[in-house]
């Protein structure tokens, strides 16, 4: 049985997106935005049990978009030890404020 786990991801690495040009001879009407910000932590859920591996993450625009596993450890923090640390680095950050 498969349960939807509401948690929140560490970005290890940036992330952008990119507007369609307005032509293809235009490439200065390109415009860059972050999709995620390294370092930052997002808010998402994940399905367990679930045959097709997928996570749901809120980008930086507040649209929640599913990510598929490949591409998510790519972006996202899934080393339990580095994100235990990167937490009580941030606790103890908050506590001397």
């Amino acid at each position: 049985m498969s349960k939807i786990v509401k948690t929140k991801f560490l970005c290890k690495n940036g992330s952008s997106i990119a507007t369609k040009p307005s032509s293809i001879n235009d490439l200065s009407s390109i415009n860059w935005s972050d999709r995620f910000i390294e370092g930052k932590w997002y808010s998402g859920e994940y399905e367990t049990w679930k045959f097709k591996d997928g996570y749901w993450v809120v980008n930086e625009q507040g649209k929640k978009e599913e990510i598929s596993k490949a591409h998510f450890n790519a972006i996202f923090e899934t080393d339990i030890e580095n994100l235990r640390e990167e937490k009580i680095n941030e606790i103890l950050k908050d506590g001397n404020d």
